[in-house]
């Protein structure tokens, strides 16, 4: 009854401050303005399979704000701090044309729904990647929405969008390239890892190969100190990576990339032939609030970044130019206000709902005051770089 309470209940409080914008269809995928409402149904003989096995996907029903999907793959997905079992709150991937060829959700083919148990402030992705854009760089669309599976509520998740190929096109005019993820805690080059490491995306189905990020690897590796700039940057997007660092940097994500050989996308563009890096698993910023910015890396492409005195210098621009022109308190305050006006439309009818608003409405200002602290704390250490 309470599933019924809260698929009825929804939808009409959507028509408040979280209105839908176009009364004529169901909301556009990652609309800010809504609350938005996924069903997740799993037939009983695919639970076991479901629970025990992280990779493999089985078939279930959905429906997103009243659309319709049969036969969509599901797993479960999230790292350690953010695992789950199906009795608790997992993070989901949805394919959704894993079993009916060509299907999609409004040009979607993926989507990924994040518990936020790290981040109970549902706070830190969305505004990570609403300042990674910015600055200019691409980042996934996200939004919030309300989850309910087998017709139990498992309460509010991050929506988010997954880098898979029609991402790609949209945001790279080209999405044949290689994208590997990188696994935790593993470099792609030398000493802490290699190419051969990463996940390749489509490695076996598409015959692909991994000479772009062994050429990459090799030139991270072994270039001379008064060639690096150059040779790099016939490789890798310098400026995007340096933007990206300092970010990271900026935002105390210590568990990505450069600070942990963790939560990081590389995509080989084919435009140009370059690489470019893509944020991701940023739902612990703020965790350590003091992080030094500009503390030695722990990945071997920023060390050498900041081993080479003009790559440094550019990073350190890169640094002063996102603490002073791209964070925007303000900016931040009226996005973080928008999502709690927007969660608190949620129907209260479920307990697990409402424990999950109450510990937002505690972590909600908390989170907002350490970003204001952390920009206040960068201004002051990176005073002499302004």
């Amino acid at each position: 009854m309470l599933a019924v309470a809260l698929l009825a209940a929804l939808p009409a409080c959507t028509q408040g401050a979280a209105a839908l914008p176009d009364a004529a269809g169901p909301a556009r995928a990652f609309d800010t303005r809504v609350l938005h409402l996924i069903s997740i149904q799993v037939a009983s003989e695919h639970l076991a399979a479901l629970e025990q096995d992280r990779e493999q996907r089985v078939p279930c029903d959905i429906s997103i704000n009243g659309v319709s999907l049969r036969n969509v793959g599901i797993r479960q997905k999230g790292g350690r701090g953010s695992v789950s079992s199906l009795a608790g709150k997992p993070g989901w991937s949805l394919k959704f044309d894993e079993f009916v060829r060509d299907q999609t959700y409004q040009g979607l083919d993926r989507l990924l729904l994040n518990n936020s148990i790290q981040d109970r402030s549902l706070l830190n992705e969305h505004l990570a990647y609403e300042l990674y854009r910015q600055a200019g760089l691409v980042a996934p669309r996200s939004a919030h929405a309300m989850v309910v599976f087998n017709g139990k509520p498992l309460g509010l998740y991050v929506m988010r969008e997954a880098y898979e190929k029609t991402f790609l096109r949209a945001e790279f005019g080209d999405g044949r390239g290689n994208l590997y993820e990188g696994p935790c805690c593993v470099d792609f080059a030398a000493p802490q890892g290699s190419p051969a490491l990463l996940d390749l995306k489509n490695e076996q189905e598409e015959e692909r190969t991994r000479k772009d990020l062994e050429v990459l690897a090799t030139v991270v590796e072994q270039t001379p100190d008064d060639t690096l700039e150059q040779t790099l940057e016939a490789v890798l997007d310098v400026e995007a990576f340096l933007t990206s660092y300092a970010l990271d940097a900026a935002l105390a994500h210590w568990d990505g990339y450069s600070l942990n050989l963790n939560n990081y996308y590389l995509y080989h563009r084919p435009g140009d032939g370059r690489f470019v890096f893509l944020p991701h698993g940023m739902d612990q910023l703020m965790d350590r609030p003091e992080l030094d910015p500009l503390q030695v890396p722990r990945a071997r492409l920023p060390q050498r970044v900041r081993e080479h005195p003009r790559l440094n210098a550019r990073f350190r621009a890169h640094l002063s130019r996102v603490v002073t022109d791209v964070w925007s308190n303000s900016a931040m305050r009226n996005r973080a206000d928008a999502v709690q006006a927007l969660l608190e439309t949620a129907p209260h009818d479920d307990p697990r709902v409402r424990q999950e608003l109450e510990d937002f409405a505690t972590a909600f200002p908390v989170q907002l005051e350490r970003f204001s602290a952390r920009r206040t704390f960068l201004e002051e250490q990176l005073g002499p770089t302004r």
